[in-house]
C-alpha cells in the first residue's frame, strides 16, 4: 500500500494556462445556491457578487468538459498512482473546479454560507477513494493553501469515527501533533495526491484568490 499522501505533481504550463482560461470564460454557480443565478468570476469584488450576494466559492458545472481538464484525468501517471492506491481503476470519478474568493469575511460567515472546508474534517465517500489536486493559480496560505493532518487517515479514536466528521484544531492537534501538520503552498500548477480520509482543511484566502481543480478518483 502506498503512503495516503503525495507531492510532487506539477502540470505543464500551457495546461495550467486552458484551465484557468476555461475558468475565467465559464458560468459559476454559489456554492451555497447551485441552481441559483450564475455569475462569472469577474464579476466578484472583495467577495461580493455584481448582485451583492457574498461570494466564498464559485463552482464550474462539469469541468471535465474542458479538454485540458480531462488530460488531466486521463493522465497516465496519476492514473498509475491511483491504481497503485486503490488496488484497481476507480470505479468513479468525479471533477471539481472552484474558484476560492479573497475577502475579509470573518469564519463564521464563510460556514454560513457552506464554506465548511476551512474547518478540520475528513471525507467519508465510499470504502476507499483518493483526490488529485492541482493549484491553478499561485497560492500559499493566504490564499487558500490546502492543509492536512499526517498519520491521521487510520488509527482514530472513537470518539473522532461517532457523529461529526469534523473536529476543532485543537482536538487534532492533541490527536495527531502539530507537527505532523502539512500546509500545501505553491506555484500554478503544483499538485498533490491525498487520501481524503485523513482530517485536511483549506485555508481561508485572505489576499488572494485560488483557483483548484480537484479529481476524486472512487474504489
Amino acid at each position: 500500500m502506498m503512503k495516503p499522501f503525495f507531492i510532487g505533481l506539477n502540470l505543464p504550463g500551457y495546461v495550467v494556462d486552458q484551465i484557468r482560461e476555461f475558468a475565467l470564460s465559464e458560468p459559476l454557480h454559489a456554492i451555497y445556491d447551485p441552481t441559483g443565478p450564475t455569475f462569472q468570476y469577474s464579476d466578484v469584488k472583495d467577495g461580493v457578487a455584481a448582485d451583492g450576494r457574498l461570494m466564498p466559492i464559485g463552482g464550474i458545472t462539469k469541468p471535465e468538459r474542458c479538454s485540458a481538464v480531462q488530460k488531466v484525468i486521463d493522465d497516465p501517471i496519476l492514473r498509475s498512482i491511483v491504481r497503485k492506491y486503490l488496488g484497481h481503476e476507480p470505479r468513479k470519478i468525479v471533477t471539481i473546479l472552484d474558484w476560492s474568493v479573497a475577502s475579509a469575511m470573518n469564519d463564521e460567515e464563510r460556514r454560513r454560507l457552506k464554506h465548511g472546508v476551512i474547518d478540520y474534517h475528513y471525507d467519508v465517500g465510499g470504502y476507499s477513494f483518493v483526490y488529485a489536486s492541482f493549484y491553478i493559480t499561485d497560492t500559499d496560505r493566504f490564499s487558500g493553501a490546502h492543509v492536512m493532518m499526517k498519520r491521521s487517515h487510520k488509527s482514530k479514536p472513537l470518539t473522532m469515527l461517532l457523529g461529526s466528521a469534523r473536529a476543532s484544531p485543537e482536538a487534532v492537534y492533541r490527536q495527531f501533533g502539530r507537527d505532523n501538520e502539512i500546509t500545501i503552498e505553491g506555484p500554478a500548477g503544483t499538485g498533490f495526491v491525498q487520501d481524503t480520509s485523513c482530517y485536511h482543511r483549506a485555508s481561508p484566502p485572505t489576499r488572494g484568490d485560488r483557483l483548484m481543480l480537484a479529481v476524486r478518483f472512487i474504489n
